[in-house]
């Protein structure tokens, strides 16, 4: 891609700039400073001037104390508010101010008492006309110090600064207070009047200063360069070859101890070329016969490679085929192993299951006897709930007997009661007697009652209870039946299981034998795959060493090329240096 050539600015016009610019900086900050500090003088001289005619006119006025006094009583129709109204308009036009007027602070806050201005002013301020300051020129008031304002601005009156003081009369007491408004246009007059006076004296000290600058600047400048320029020029000689430049020292700074470095530099590196253009012809036969050597050796190397190659392929054929044996083997031997554990397993099995063929035999020979003896405690609950039954129907039939009698008692009782009443007054007792056998056959007939209805749930008690004990028994003599079975049924299990058990001894047995023999195999592969495995190991050795005795003679060969490149190369860049020594021309032949 190309690229538009860029300006580049000379090493004399960048010093120029580099001495003018600080310069050029250095006189418009002066001029500024200068301004400034005009500026500040010119304010500070100003307040101090309106500081002290406000104090000295607050003396003055602190002697009419009575007229003060009086204005404040009378307001301006007294003859002392106008006398003090043209005293303070005569100090304004004497002194050139812009505002003179005198204040006092009430309960209300800040009033204008006396305002100095004209009498055909209508803008003056009437007497009670409320004023305002600051919280800081205000504390400072009424702590009776003097107070100078910075310049402020103001919409009606512009740019201003004031000076304000207590009126003290003869005892000391402060009877009001006196301001004058001085304006900024002054200032700003008594500036620019003073910086013409300065700029005539600044502005010719700082033309000769950059004149004497820029003559030095010239001096050192050309010095400087012209010392860059041997350098440059000395530089330039060695970049195209020519290494017999000197380059001579003009300046005593930093840039004249660089020439005397160039040109020790020089010297330098034309011993090293003149030193380069003598060794690289011996370089040149070293490596040529380092090459032949080399080549030799290559060859020897080659021939001990291919031999000892033919000897480890026979070594891994026959490592090889022992490992494929070996593999074979333990294949077969995790075959084997897996069959016995297979057997053992089976043998745990075969255990375990006429472990527990026992274990539920000797259980259901419990449940049996357990059964029977439920089923004969079933016989006998049936016996029971019969005479149960029984004796029910045998109490029903006594209580239709004790009807009977308490029917007959009521009847008794009935009848006594007639024959008392027939008795009269000798009858009276027998018929309490009767009353009472009646109540009492009354209560017996309902106890009677209360017995059969017993009776008869308890009958209809005994009946399910007769069912169930027979349902149970039915139930108890199918069990029984099927334990018996289930007992038989486990026995042919127990006859299976032990020949199961005999048949996993047998192969426990054969898995043994099996386990014996593999083991042998096993232990002769061993020693053939160890014999070879030493044998395939001496021969990597040995053909490791002949493959590293090749690769050292090729590299060997090709360190001695680049040997020989290197060489011509030196003595190509040494041709390209100019030095005063004849004798560093080309030999006529080169060994390669």
């Amino acid at each position: 891609m190309k690229t538009g050539k860029q300006k580049r600015l000379g090493l004399r016009t960048k010093l120029y700039l580099i001495i003018l610019v600080p310069l050029v900086v250095i006189g418009i900050l002066v001029m500024l400073t200068t301004r400034s500090a005009i500026e500040q003088a010119a304010l500070k001289t100003m307040q101090e001037d309106t500081r002290r005619l406000a104090e000295n006119t607050a003396a003055r006025l602190g002697t009419q104390s009575g007229a003060i006094e009086t204005v404040y009583a009378d307001g301006e129709s007294s003859s002392a508010y106008r006398t003090l109204r043209e005293e303070l308009n005569t100090l304004r036009q004497q002194a050139g101010v812009l505002y003179v007027y005198m204040l006092n602070k009430t309960d209300a806050g800040w009033i204008y008492t006396v305002d100095g201005a004209a009498w055909d002013d209508e803008e003056y301020s009437p007497l009670g006309t409320e004023a305002s300051f600051d919280a800081d020129v205000d504390t400072r008031l009424l702590r009776g110090e003097t107070v100078n304002t910075p310049v402020v601005h103001s919409e009606e009156w512009g740019d201003l600064f004031s000076s304000f003081t207590p009126i003290r009369d003869d005892g000391g007491s402060v009877i009001g207070y006196l301001g004058i408004d001085v304006d900024a246009n002054t200032l700003e007059q008594v500036t620019s009047n003073t910086l013409a006076d300065s700029y005539k004296i600044i502005i010719p000290l700082f033309t000769a200063v950059l004149l004497l600058s820029m003559l030095v600047m010239l001096l050192v400048v050309n010095r400087l360069l012209k010392q860059v320029n041997g350098i440059k020029k000395g530089l330039e000689q060695v970049a195209e070859g020519n290494l017999d430049t000197s380059v001579k020292r003009i300046t005593g700074d930093q840039l004249g101890d660089i020439a005397v470095l160039t040109e020790k530099m020089t010297a330098r590196i034309k011993d090293m070329i003149v030193r380069i253009k003598n060794d690289s012809d011996t370089l040149v036969q070293s490596a040529a016969h380092v090459g032949t050597t080399a080549g030799t050796n290559n060859k020897q190397a080659e021939e001990l490679t291919r031999a000892i190659r033919e000897i480890a392929s026979g070594s891994m054929q026959q490592a090889e085929e022992t490992e494929r044996a070996a593999q074979l083997s333990d294949r077969l031997g995790g075959m084997m192993d897996e069959v016995a554990s297979y057997v053992h397993q089976f043998t745990d099995v075969s255990e375990r299951l006429g472990a527990v063929q026992a274990e539920v035999s000797r259980e259901h020979e419990l449940l049996l006897d357990k059964s029977r003896d439920n089923m004969r405690r079933t016989v006998d609950l049936t016996e029971m709930s019969a005479e149960l039954d029984r004796k029910s129907k045998l109490a029903a039939s006594v209580s239709d007997r004790l009807n009977s009698i308490v029917k007959q008692t009521q009847i008794l009782s009935l009848n006594a009661t007639i024959e008392a009443s027939r008795a009269g007054e000798a009858g009276k007792g027998f018929a309490v007697v009767a009353g009472e056998m009646g109540l009492l056959a009354q209560q017996s007939k309902d106890s009677i009652q209360e017995i059969e209805t017993i009776l008869g749930s308890f009958v209809g008690q005994v009946s399910r209870m007769n069912e169930h004990f027979e349902s149970n028994r039915v139930s108890a003599s199918e069990q029984e039946t099927q334990i018996a079975e289930c007992l038989q049924t486990f026995g042919e299990v127990s006859r299976i299981s032990q020949q199961i058990e005999t048949l996993a001894e047998r192969l426990d047995r054969r898995a043994g034998d099996m386990q014996g023999a593999r083991r042998e195999v096993e232990q002769h592969m061993n020693d053939i795959a160890a014999a070879t495995e030493q044998t395939s190991a001496m021969t990597e050795e040995v053909s490791a060493s002949a493959d590293e005795q090749q690769r050292s003679a090729r590299e060997l060969e090709d360190i001695s090329r680049r040997l020989s490149e290197v060489a011509d190369g030196m003595q190509s860049v040494a041709r390209q240096f100019r030095t005063e020594h004849a004798q560093d021309a080309e030999p006529d032949s080169r060994i390669r």
